[in-house]
């Protein structure tokens, strides 16, 4: 895409914020954290926003989608809003003269700034999981379906502790974060459960709350209170006062996909702490199930590493017996080898005496 057309993204940036999600009555003017919405910063979105358009604005053959300014793809997104179904907006697209390709990317660049899920499939794009197809109804309809799978998982058993957040999934657990911009992989563990992908867009969230919104009631509170879970505020906030190495850890996260031209939405670890009776898994609905996987995987995990072993602490009397056990291992061979050494010299001296 030409330099001039990202100069116009960039100048229409907040615009187009406000155009979706425009600040009303029904809007909380309190974050979920209990912040200003003065504290919102949509960077993270922003560039997801230039990605998309990137995948959708300019197809491999060359040929724009239907509509690529952000006036006319905000237009498009209230018209989504307003529950016009896939039938109708392709439809509007038959005065235009548009192509029937370039309709269905518009519709899918429009879809993806909306629901943030991955609809459509666009240029080159090899996605590891399949995309997913938006060609009738409405896309409320379409994002109800997606989420409404019950939950099937019992969680009667499954408690989660304090410490319990990502820092500890990754440095005791092993199970490597993946940050996602796709909402349906949030929470969900892949590779033989060695990734597990986390959706950071809480300014995307904290926008839909209050909002007539396209997803399901519940869905997005629910979801900030899982980033709450992962990165509670008092450890991970650069404000708090909390643990100096899960922030460092957080920033080193933030900067490894800083390096991938890949903004983390500085949201994350600003979404509150959640207090006991939040960590019951029965309190979830939406990603309960994926909780229980998650949380299973994470207890059934062993350290390899002895990074690992020292910084497990989910079973105290298994911890002080593994350190115990190396300490006296440690101990025994050093005495060991002063034995030897002190037997080399005997036997040294015996057969060269002194004079």
């Amino acid at each position: 895409m030409a330099s001039s057309s990202f100069e116009l993204l960039d100048s229409d940036a907040q615009q187009l914020v406000d155009t979706l999600w425009p600040p009303s009555i029904t809007t909380p003017r309190e974050l979920f954290n209990g912040d200003q919405r003065s504290q919102l910063n949509h960077d993270a979105y922003w560039d997801y926003y230039q990605r998309q358009w990137h995948i959708f604005g300019l197809h491999a053959d060359k040929q724009h989608a239907a509509v690529w300014s952000p006036a006319a793809v905000a237009q498009l997104a209230r018209d989504i809003q307003a529950g016009k179904t896939w039938e109708e907006l392709m439809a509007g697209f038959q005065g235009t003269n548009a192509a029937k390709d370039a309709s269905e990317r518009s519709l899918n660049l429009a879809a993806r700034l909306l629901a943030m899920v991955k609809v459509g499939v666009g240029n080159r794009q090899f996605p590891s999981r399949k995309c997913l197809r938006w060609e009738k109804g409405s896309l409320r309809d379409f994002v109800h379906d997606l989420f409404r799978e019950p939950p099937r998982l019992s969680c009667e058993k499954v408690r989660l502790p304090r410490s319990f957040d990502a820092w500890a999934i990754t440095n005791v657990a092993g199970i490597e974060i993946a940050f996602t911009d796709n909402l349906a992989d949030h929470l969900l563990l892949t590779e033989d459960d060695s990734k597990l992908h986390v959706f950071h867009h809480a300014f995307f969230l904290e926008c839909h709350r209050g909002q007539n919104s396209i997803f399901p009631d519940g869905l997005v509170e629910e979801t900030l209170r899982t980033q709450a879970l992962l990165f509670p505020q008092s450890r991970f906030s650069n404000q708090s006062r909390g643990n100096r190495m899960k922030r460092k850890w957080m920033q080193n996260m933030r900067a490894k996909y800083q390096a991938k031209q890949i903004v983390i939405d500085a949201r994350l670890g600003k979404c509150g702490t959640p207090q006991q009776e939040d960590r019951q898994i029965e309190h979830f609905h939406f990603w309960r199930d994926r909780l229980v996987i998650l949380k299973q995987a994470y207890d059934d995990s062993t350290p390899k590493t002895l990074g690992q072993w020292w910084r497990d602490r989910r079973n105290g009397v298994q911890w002080y017996t593994f350190w115990v056990a190396i300490l006296v291992l440690i101990t025994t061979t050093f005495f060991s080898i002063v034995q030897v050494i002190e037997g080399a010299l005997q036997v040294y001296k015996a057969y060269v005496p002194s004079d």
